[in-house]
């Protein structure tokens, strides 16, 4: 059978539809501030009574997180924070937390960690300074 300029044409434009469903399947998904969950610190100290599996993840760098961090945060640097990172494996949340409500590592943090189908993720915005503000218990490694 010959082929026609539209027989082309609809051959094209299939081959083209599935190329782009591709593509899109394997994208991650776009993530907006709608999509973060924000919590306070009396929020996170239910949290930490109710979930015992939570982990808490200080997004700072290292130098800013052995000076003063809340109590059993891990520091994973927002360059070094992946989706897969095992110490998520079993876990059934995740807050992060950075330097307070004005600096934004918390909220890519969590934008990352979402991207990346980690879907029970909380953003502590007010971060160290909300807690030290409140008076709340921090831990440090010098």
């Amino acid at each position: 059978m010959p082929r026609t300029p539209m027989t082309n044409f609809i051959a094209t434009a299939a081959l083209t539809a599935l190329a782009l469903s591709i593509l899109a399947c394997n994208q991650a998904p776009k993530i907006t501030d709608d999509d973060i969950t924000l919590i306070d610190d009396v929020e996170l100290v239910e949290l930490l009574e109710q979930q015992p599996n939570l982990v808490i993840v200080d997004v700072r760098p290292d130098y800013r997180y052995r000076l003063a961090h809340l109590p059993n945060a891990i520091n994973i640097p927002l360059p070094d924070l992946t989706p897969d990172d095992p110490r998520f494996a079993e876990v059934e949340h995740v807050v992060v937390y950075g330097d307070g409500p004005r600096n934004s590592l918390s909220q890519a943090a969590t934008k990352k960690l979402l991207a990346g189908g980690n879907l029970q993720v909380s953003d502590f915005r007010g971060g160290i300074q909300m807690w030290n503000r409140n008076d709340r218990k921090t831990e440090s490694s010098h």
